[in-house]
């Protein structure tokens, strides 16, 4: 789909590796400009890549970057404010080159915020975004919950990157200029929460940290351990789902009594703590395969945790989710198009296009 567009990413870390990965996963030209002293690139992020070496403080090798710049739609810039400004490859600089080029910068902080020079990581990212103190753990300790680094990380500096580049590019081909994206990952995570700010405005989430219908204040949505050490999902909000939660339930050994006392009881906070309990002692009760052979009958929104391991041998989401290459487990390319196949290529050895550099 995106075959004619030529992609420079500097090599960095995770939101713009991610970035360059779905942008090659859709077509495009992505080369990885890489230190000569890079490490090996074995991340199925860069699959689908070209990779070049380059020493950034040498003249010539800048050159060289000016002179793809010329030829290219897109420059993912994954360092710091002002790296590139003191290697001479500042936005005034390369959109004088390329008028049309979109540069994507991907920081913590962005790049004029009073914490642009402020180090950090997706755990910092989502806490200064607002975003962690949604996350609640579901034990009794009622505190933040660190949700992997798929939030501040993927969604809100990856995706949203590549759907702000795609943007840019559609603005381009409809005879715009280029443009520079600034994109800081602690803005885009309070984007990102849009609907819970929502909720709190509207005063529909002001129990406090764990006490609240989607963070783990209900019995209704919760994570619940099993007897194996594993664990299920329960995210049945609406009635209808709530009462086949309660079946599943009755079916897995709860009395038709404490049933009949769960039905009528999901609204009522004062119960939600007990009933918490109560449903988790019964969850214990069976192994998490157990539980879910019960709820394959009731259309409950329960859900197995599945770990990503698990894909070796079964197929919950269809064929062509998850690949294998060289032993190991890879996420194909989503969503799926009804008129494009995704080509997933393999990752390149650090350097091995070095032969595809422009000549001076």
């Amino acid at each position: 789909m995106l075959s004619q567009i030529k992609v420079l990413e500097f090599a960095g870390l995770a939101p713009t590796v991610f970035i360059g990965m779905v942008l090659a996963d859709y077509g495009a030209q992505v080369t990885l400009l890489s230190r000569l002293d890079s490490q090996p690139q074995n991340s199925p992020m860069n699959r689908g890549k070209k990779s070049m070496t380059f020493d950034l403080k040498c003249k010539q090798d800048i050159d060289i970057v000016k002179h793809m710049i010329k030829d290219s739609n897109v420059l993912i810039d994954p360092y710091r404010p002002g790296v590139l400004e003191r290697l001479g490859l500042s936005y005034q600089v390369c959109s004088k080159i390329n008028p049309k080029l979109i540069y994507c910068r991907v920081t913590g902080f962005g790049q004029n915020s009073p914490l642009k020079e402020k180090a950090g990581h997706d755990i910092n990212f989502i806490s200064y975004g607002g975003v962690l103190g949604y996350c609640s753990s579901t034990g009794t300790q009622k505190r933040p919950a660190i949700p992997g680094n798929v939030v501040g990380d993927f969604a809100a500096g990856g995706m949203l990157g590549v759907a702000s580049i795609l943007a840019a590019l559609i603005n381009v081909q409809k005879g715009g200029d280029g443009q520079q994206i600034d994109l800081g990952m602690a803005q885009g995570s309070a984007y990102l929460s849009q609907f819970i700010l929502h909720q709190k405005n509207e005063k529909l989430w002001s129990n406090g940290i764990g006490n609240n219908l989607l963070d783990g204040g209900t019995h209704f949505y919760n994570i619940y351990q099993c007897k194996d050490g594993k664990f299920m999902s329960v995210g049945c909000l609406e009635e209808k789902f709530y009462q086949e939660f309660v079946r599943g339930l009755i079916a897995g050994g709860l009395s038709q009594q404490r049933g009949q006392f769960v039905l009528e009881n999901q609204l009522n906070q004062t119960e939600w703590e007990n009933l918490k309990s109560e449903i988790s002692k019964l969850f214990e009760s069976k192994t998490r395969d157990e539980w879910e052979n019960i709820f394959d009958q009731y259309d409950a929104c329960v859900s197995p945790v599945v770990e990503l391991e698990e894909y070796e041998t079964k197929n919950y989401l269809g064929e062509n989710v998850f690949i294998k290459r060289n032993g190991k487990i890879e996420v194909n390319g989503q969503p799926i198009f009804s008129d494009y196949q995704y080509q997933i290529k393999d990752i390149p050895k650090v350097g091995q296009h070095n032969n595809e550099k422009p000549k001076l």
